[in-house]
Order: structure tokens, then C-alpha cells, then sequence
């Protein structure tokens, strides 16, 4: 328990410090490899059936192909963790969401989230004082963290959810808009700088100690996410969104 403890207040500790939504991302991230999740979410709830996730979202570390066929179901208006959030003020396995309600449209959901290798998770779940909900949800393909873990991930979801809030808060009293969605990961991020920078696939994998085959699917991977037609296009996009400087 100890190391499970000291971990989570190392990342607390991180979170607090962070001076922008990127940074609460990449600790999330970066959480993956302690804790076993393979993707995450931070979310509001919607207030009427005319918004969606796009409305409603905070931060989306979600499979952005998942993430689109959620959008355009409108999964939130029948996603059995939703629907829990509304109901409880305890963290919840999503097992746990799907076994109370029990709805054809919510086993739809769920059935369609572990083609994308979504099949177990755990969700935070938060009412605030002014009435609104939200919740932090981790999930991923064998994602079934222990008490301990459970617990440290609830006390990383607080401080997630009140960074996120707060930078994002910042960022919109500076007149920025919000960037709900950071779609690269650190790896597809460092790679797309170094390509920026004029390297080859087979530099960085020198540079970063990887091989060329890992350089190059982080590089797919980044220009499918970004909707680029090739690497040039999606080193210009990435500049453009401020990804990469």
C-alpha cells in the first residue's frame, strides 16, 4: 500500500503544480503504465437531450475513433455510467452501472466500447455545489485495479477534475478556446517534434531509442488522429493546434 500511496501523491503533487490542461494530461497519461488503464475521461453531464459529449466533455483521453462513434450515438444520453454518476456519490466499476440499470440500450453500449478495447473500468464520480455532475472515468482492455488502487485512482480523479476545471477556467478568461481533447500521445507528440525538426524515422528511433518500425506507427498513428493527408500536413496541423512549438 505504501508504494500505491507514495505514487498517488507524487501525481497529485504533479497535478497541482500544472500550468496547463496539456500538463493534467500527460500525467494522466503517463498513470497508464502504473495503474493499468488504457484510456480516460473527464466529462460533465448533460443538462438537456440536445447536448452531447462535444458539449459536455472536460478532457478526452479516449480512443478518438471511440470517441467519434460515442459523439455521433449520442452514448451519453444511455451510457449506464452516466446514468450512475446521476445516482451516487461513491466511485463505481462500470459493471457495477451496467448490472443496476440493466437496459438493452445500455448493454448496446457497452458491447460497442469493448470493440475498442474498452471492456472494464472504473468511474469517479463528482456533484458540485452548484448543482452540476461530472465524473472521471478510467478504463481499458484488462483494467481490474485492486482496493488499494482503487482508492489511490479516486484521490488522482480529485485533483484531475480540479486542475482541469481551474486551467480551464484560466483559459477561457484569457479568451482561448478550449481544447477538449489533446489527441497525441507524449510519444506521437515527441516523435512529430523531432520530424519537425527534420529527422528521419530512422534518427528519432536512434535518438529516442526505439525502433524504426515504433517510430514510424507513432507517426501513422499521429497523422490518422490529426486527419492529415500525410506527415508534412500533420507536423503543419500540430503547429497549427499548438501540439508541437
Amino acid at each position: 500500500m505504501s508504494d500505491i500511496r507514495q505514487t498517488a501523491f507524487e501525481i497529485v503533487d504533479r497535478l497541482r503544480s500544472a500550468s496547463s490542461i496539456l500538463n493534467v494530461y500527460f500525467e494522466l497519461d503517463a498513470s497508464k503504465n502504473y495503474f493499468g488503464y488504457d484510456a480516460f475521461l473527464i466529462t460533465g453531464l448533460p443538462n438537456s437531450h440536445q447536448q452531447n459529449l462535444s458539449d459536455c466533455k472536460i478532457m478526452s483521453g479516449w480512443p478518438a475513433e471511440w470517441e467519434r462513434r460515442y459523439q455521433a450515438r449520442k452514448f451519453i444520453h444511455i451510457d449506464p455510467v452516466i446514468n450512475q454518476i446521476r445516482r451516487t456519490t461513491d466511485p463505481f466499476f462500470w459493471q457495477q452501472a451496467l448490472d443496476e440499470t440493466g437496459t438493452a440500450a445500455g448493454q448496446v453500449v457497452f458491447e460497442e466500447a469493448r470493440a475498442f478495447g474498452l471492456n472494464a473500468g472504473l468511474c469517479i464520480p463528482f456533484h458540485q455545489l452548484d448543482g452540476t455532475e461530472a465524473g472521471v472515468s478510467f478504463g481499458g482492455e484488462r483494467f481490474g485495479p485492486s482496493r488499494d488502487e482503487s482508492a489511490a485512482l479516486h484521490l488522482v480523479a480529485l485533483y484531475a477534475m480540479s486542475a482541469a476545471k481551474a486551467l480551464g477556467r484560466k483559459q477561457r478568461d484569457r479568451g482561448e478556446k478550449p481544447k477538449h481533447r489533446i489527441p497525441l500521445s507524449p510519444r506521437e507528440i515527441e516523435c512529430l517534434k523531432w520530424t519537425a525538426g527534420g529527422k528521419t524515422a530512422w534518427e528519432i528511433s536512434v535518438i529516442l531509442s526505439l525502433s524504426s518500425r515504433t517510430v514510424e506507427k507513432y507517426l501513422h498513428s499521429a497523422t490518422q488522429k490529426l486527419g492529415a493527408g500525410n506527415r508534412t500536413q500533420c507536423v503543419a496541423e500540430a503547429l497549427r493546434r499548438g501540439i508541437i512549438r
